[in-house]
């Protein structure tokens, strides 16, 4: 049995050692250069290469919008758990306002004072009415 198969396998794979045989020297061949194929380099698609020349006016839905943080912007603020505080925060204190005899912190207005007394207006009427030009210094 064993010399049976033996021989069958020896007679189906002759053929298949012939093929790989070396073939004879042939005088009238001539042998070619190496040719490379390579594809044409694809045309990478830039999505930002020319700008809209259309600009469209903001609308109260573009106003009121807010892009949600991108990841790297939440990893250059700290990490999500920073955020989460404040997203915290924010709906504590909307949740306190809504407290019965809540008021609103006021800060009282306090007015500065005008940059230049009396006499230094006076002058700076006097010279733009004259049409000089102010000097480089400034006095104090």
């Amino acid at each position: 049995m064993r010399l049976s198969l033996m021989a069958t396998l020896w007679l189906v794979a002759a053929p298949a050692m012939a093929q790989d045989a070396t073939p004879p020297e042939d005088a009238s061949a001539t042998t070619m250069d190496t040719l490379v194929v390579r594809p044409d380099p694809e045309e990478v698609l830039d999505l930002y290469r020319f700008e809209n020349p259309v600009e469209v006016e903001p609308t109260a839905f573009s106003r009121s919008w807010k892009e949600p943080t991108s990841l790297e912007q939440l990893g250059k603020n700290g990490g999500i758990v920073p955020v989460l505080a404040g997203l915290a925060a924010k709906g504590i204190q909307t949740g306190a306002r809504k407290i019965p005899g809540w008021k609103e912190p006021r800060q009282a207005v306090i007015a500065r004072p005008p940059p230049l007394d009396e006499e230094q207006a006076a002058r700076a009427l006097r010279l733009h009415h004259a049409g000089e030009a102010l000097p480089a210094t400034t006095e104090k």
